[in-house]
């Protein structure tokens, strides 16, 4: 549609009263003249304006960028401040957390002091001063004499008796009965001496009690003393602040350590003071048994009775001696009224010592003391119990830091061999050794030169030398061309743009109403309606996150790098979209992984975020189905046959599953009963091996002997592939040769384990290695007559190594539709990966054709399987550009 210049009006001005602002002018007369030199005054003006405010801006910039790292830099000091501050009050906490502990610890001994003291009080025992024990020593020196001489007056006793016993034997020179009764009256005198000794000593015990007292007075005093200093204690901890709090406990800890010394000194005492409590107790029950003597003098007095019938006796068998006779009975006379005076002083002394409560008082007190000794060596004995069930635990704890030292010795072990099993230079199938040539590019040998990079866009520079250097500087004749030269780099320039699509718009000029209207070139396709980012966008987004594995958050981080500035919660919330774009692709893979006759499985952990939402546990599994040219993943919240059945429940026909030993995969073959024929995995009974030998040395040799005959086994098979020819219904005789050393090896090594098995014992540790080896034998026979089955689940694990990476950095999934979204791109990418085919450029062309069919998938996806697509279509997805 034309358009004549009149239509435009009056140029656009600039008002410096506006602040250089754009604002319409007004239309001039249309009859007026134009003066093109001045708008062209006015328009260069108008750039010189422009020029001075981009100059300002551009220095206005400067400034800010200047500003900018001056902010920076100083926030960067201040968080080194920060930093040193909060290491310092951390540092200041851990001290005061140590004083605070160590006061704690003081309090524990203070509570143990006043126990110890509260014994001591109730054994009547002073704790501070060695007077007491010096005051006790002396008593129980008085006490061992007052039983000396108890001692002599009852061997004068015993000495009497003793003579008056004999008598009938001598009966021709008896004792006169004056020097018995004298004998008597010694030991009265003796026995009142002893009396009056033990009032003196209950009077000194009755000091020493009240000496006790004062000093469970002092203790008193020293417990107020103790509490006033522990509530200051608190209170310093609550109010200073922590160096003076830690300075504060530091001293109560200096005191604790004190007092510490101090209560093993009162132990020390309170040891002595039990033996000189046992020391006093065993005098008391001298003292006891001498008291319980005195009665014998009755039985003494009876036998003297005797005595005096015996010589009766004497005198009717001696009727010539009267005078004898006489002299007998005068003297026996003599005893009576001894026996008699003896029996009224001993009635006087029994009621004077009941009269005098001192000597009761004493005995009182020393039964006290047994009482006391008594309780304490009871409270002895509880803490020799005590000590010995600390002593018990203390074994009872190194045995067992023993065993775990044990334990920590055979993991570290284990993981050696583990590691050197799996990381190391010698791996499950033994491989001979290295040859003698050295690494990298050998010397003479041809290399292959640059490589050639075709498809790469050139684009052209030209660079001319500055202008003086084209002048002769002697003559000042310019220089003549003389041809050019040219060299390559290579670059890379990755960065955001927009697509800025200029449609223009064409109107009917002529009445035909047949016509449309109006012509316009069609817009754009877009992948989703209301959405700024083209389908480049999109594409990008899902090969870094499912391709590169990257989280969300790094996603939007990068396209930001890049220019374009996306919010994470975008990306996640496109999530919903893409599925119905991919759920397809993933069940078509599945479909054609049914109807593979040899497929790997396995499974790995997995989160998912949103389970713990509803009470479950977050914990998931990522399963796995690898074929020849396909790969399937599912996840599930169980790991039971039903979550395997959904991978491998819809197989067409019979199917070989390589796989570990997991109980699922049984429970799953026995449901489908035959359809599916379970190839344990040589690699995981090797394995077990390996482990049963882990930190036991005398097992190593047993353990490489079994390693090496499965290297063997695997050796055979690998020697039998190489003849093998799936084309052919009938193999070559090296094929057949090579097939029956591979079987009788395979005999050998189960009968190797048999024999073995047969001969250790039922406990023995190699026994769970060949047990499983026995109980498996089915499962790991399979690839003897099939060779097209692997020995080993190696795919599966190679597999899984990069969903295992994308879950180590994205930590699962945050719901299960994400969850399924993420299994149906893993199952996507790992396909097209595992045919070689560009995942970048096949996610571009893919959400083309989705963009160009309304934002579904096409109904035709034979064009985009690696296994229908056609060869000429493969190769436009596989070639570099």
């Amino acid at each position: 549609m034309a358009m004549r210049d009149e239509d435009f009006g009056a140029p656009a001005t600039l008002d410096e009263a506006d602040g250089g602002f754009w604002s319409p002018p007004l239309a001039a007369p249309a009859s007026e003249p134009r003066d093109w030199q001045s708008l062209c005054e006015q328009a260069q003006a108008r750039a010189e304006m422009e020029r001075a405010r981009a100059d300002a801006a551009e220095a206005r910039v400067e400034e800010l960028v200047l500003a900018e790292r001056e902010a920076r830099s100083r926030a960067g000091s201040l968080k080194w401040n920060l930093d040193k501050s909060r290491n310092k009050l951390k540092a200041a906490v851990e001290e005061v957390k140590e004083v605070r502990r160590a006061a704690k610890d003081a309090l524990l001994f203070q509570a143990e002091v006043g126990r110890l003291e509260k014994l001591l009080s109730e054994a009547g025992v002073e704790s501070r001063k060695r007077s007491t024990m010096m005051s006790l020593r002396m008593e129980v020196f008085q006490l061992r004499e007052a039983l000396q001489s108890l001692q002599a007056g009852k061997d004068a006793v015993a000495a009497a008796s003793g003579g008056q016993i004999k008598l009938p034997k001598a009966v021709s020179a008896p004792k006169s009965g004056k020097d018995i009764a004298a004998a008597l009256r010694g030991e009265v005198a003796s026995l009142t001496r002893e009396v009056r000794q033990l009032a003196r000593d209950n009077a000194r015990l009755s000091k020493a009690l009240e000496r006790s007292q004062e000093q469970k007075d002092e203790i008193a005093a020293l417990r107020r003393k103790v509490e006033a200093l522990r509530c200051r204690l608190k209170r310093a901890a609550k109010s200073s602040p922590p160096r003076r709090a830690g300075a504060q406990l530091r001293k109560a800890l200096e005191r604790a350590r004190k007092q510490k010394d101090t209560i093993k000194a009162l132990r020390g005492e309170v040891g002595s003071a039990n033996r000189e409590a046992r020391r006093l107790s065993r005098e008391n029950q001298r003292l006891r048994r001498e008291q319980e003597q005195w009665p014998n003098l009755k039985k003494t007095a009876r036998r003297l009775t005797a005595e005096v019938g015996i010589l009766r006796q004497c005198v009717a068998a001696f009727g010539d001696q009267k005078a004898l006779i006489e002299a007998q009975e005068s003297r026996i006379f003599g005893l009576r009224v001894a026996l008699r005076t003896w029996a009224i002083k001993n009635e006087k002394l029994e009621a004077e010592l009941v009269k005098r409560p001192l000597l009761s008082a004493v005995f009182r007190t020393v039964r006290d003391r047994d009482k006391t000794i008594e309780s304490l060596h009871k409270e002895i004995a509880r803490q020799r119990r005590a000590n010995e069930r600390l002593g018990k635990k203390i074994k009872s704890l190194r045995a067992h830091r023993a065993r775990l030292q044990a334990r920590i010795a055979q993991l570290r072990s284990s993981t050696a061999v583990l590691s050197k099993a799996v990381f190391g230079s010698r791996s499950e199938k033994q491989e001979t050794p290295r040859s003698e040539r050295k690494r990298g590019q050998q010397h003479g040998a041809p290399g292959h030169g640059r490589t050639s990079r075709p498809a790469l866009k050139e684009k052209e520079e030209r660079k001319e030398p500055p202008p003086d250097a084209l002048i002769c500087s002697c003559c000042g004749e310019p220089y003549v061309a003389n041809g050019e030269r040219c060299s390559s780099v290579i670059e890379i320039a990755v960065k955001a743009h927009v697509r800025r699509i200029v449609r223009p718009r064409y109107r009917r000029g002529c009445n035909c109403p047949s016509s449309p209207p109006e012509a316009i070139a069609p817009a754009p396709v877009r992948l989703f309606a209301r959405t700024p980012y083209g389908i480049s966008v999109w594409a990008r987004i899902l090969y870094e996150r499912f391709a590169c594995f990257r989280p969300l958050r790094q996603v939007a981080a990068w396209m930001t790098d890049q220019g374009l500035a996306i919010a994470p919660g975008t990306l996640a919330s496109s999530v919903r979209r893409f599925q119905p774009l991919f759920a397809p692709l993933a069940e078509a893979i599945l479909a054609h992984q049914n109807g593979m006759a040899v497929r790997h499985g396995d499974e790995t952990g997995w989160r998912i975020q949103a389970l713990s939402e509803t009470g479950r546990s977050r914990r998931a599994w990522l399963w796995i189905s690898v074929g020849k040219d396909a790969v399937y993943y599912h996840i599930d919240p169980s790991r039971s046959a039903e979550a395997a059945m959904k991978l491998f429940g819809s197989v067409k026909g019979t199917v070989f599953l390589v796989c570990d030993r997991y109980v699922a995969y049984i429970k799953m073959a026995r449901e489908l009963d035959g359809k599916v024929i379970l190839c344990w995995c040589w690699v995981h009974q090797r394995r077990d091996f390996i482990e049963c030998a882990a930190g036991q040395v005398k097992l190593r040799q047993w353990c490489e002997g079994w390693i090496e005959r499965f290297a063997s086994v695997v050796r055979l098979n690998k020697e039998r592939l190489k003849h093998y020819d799936p084309a052919l219904e009938r193999q070559t005789p090296a094929f057949d040769a090579a097939q029956a050393a591979l079987k009788k090896a395979v005999d050998e090594l189960f009968a190797q384990g048999k024999a073995e098995l047969a001969d250790l014992p039922d406990k023995a540790r190699q026994g769970k290695a060949l047990r499983s080896l026995l109980k498996h034998r089915e499962g790991l026979s399979v690839f003897v007559d099939n060779p097209q089955v692997p020995m080993d689940n190696n795919v599966a694990e190679r597999e899984f190594r990069r969903a295992v990476i994308g879950r180590r950095l994205c930590f699962g999934s945050d719901s299960e539709d994400g969850a399924d979204f993420t299994a149906a791109m893993y199952s996507v990418l790992g396909t097209l990966a595992l045919n070689g085919i560009d995942v970048l450029r096949w996610l571009a062309a893919w959400l083309e054709a989705c963009a160009k069919n309304g934002g579904q998938p096409p109904d035709d996806l034979s064009p985009w399987l690696p296994w229908t697509m056609s060869e000429a279509r493969k190769r436009k997805f596989t070639a570099q550009e």
